[in-house]
Order: C-alpha cells, then sequence, then structure tokens
C-alpha cells in the first residue's frame, strides 16, 4: 500500500468516524427531546378596559450646552495627549535588554 493509499485511508476513516459521532450526538438529542417535550405555557387574555386619564406632557427644553462642550473639550484633549505618544516608542531607540545582548554579540 502506497503513502498516497494510506493517507487517504485514513482520512475515509476519520470522516467516517466523525459523521457516525455527529450523528450519535443528533440522535441524543432528539431522543431527549422526544423524552422531555417543551410544555407550552397556558396564558389567557383578559381584555380589560380602563378609563382614559388625561396625561401632562411636560416638555424638557433646557439643555446644558455647558456640560457638553467641557465634555466635547476633555475628549479632544485627551485625544490630543494620546497622539503625541504614538511614536515616541520609536524615537526612543531599544531598549536595554536589547543593548545588552547586542553588546555580548559583539564578544
Amino acid at each position: 500500500m502506497s503513502d498516497f493509499q494510506s493517507g487517504l485511508l485514513i482520512s475515509v476513516v476519520g470522516l467516517l468516524t466523525t459523521f457516525i459521532a455527529l450523528l450519535v450526538f443528533i440522535g441524543v438529542m432528539v431522543g431527549l427531546k422526544k423524552l422531555f417535550p417543551v410544555k407550552e405555557k397556558k396564558t389567557e387574555i383578559v381584555a380589560q378596559v380602563e378609563e382614559a386619564v388625561p396625561t401632562e406632557v411636560v416638555a424638557h427644553t433646557e439643555t446644558n450646552a455647558e456640560e457638553i462642550a467641557a465634555a466635547v473639550a476633555a475628549v479632544a484633549f485627551l485625544r490630543a495627549q494620546r497622539a503625541g505618544q504614538l511614536g515616541a516608542s520609536l524615537l526612543s531607540g531599544p531598549g536595554p535588554y536589547r543593548m545588552f545582548k547586542m553588546v555580548d554579540r559583539k564578544k
């Protein structure tokens, strides 16, 4: 038997094993559903007529423009702080551990 044939045989056996295991699990699930069926909830719909009570609708038109402006300014400030640190690690060069390894290589 050649390597190709043995590889093909192993693949077929593996696929068959996988599909048989899947069928067993599906069978177990179907069996458990038949053994323990889902109970339907019985609900009664009762129509209740409520009297219409007029309610007041209060329109809240006051805006907190100063708070919104402060939040936007804080976010812009924090983004500007973080944007300045983006290339800082690239400009600092290699760290001390890497420099120590470079010194060892030169010896």
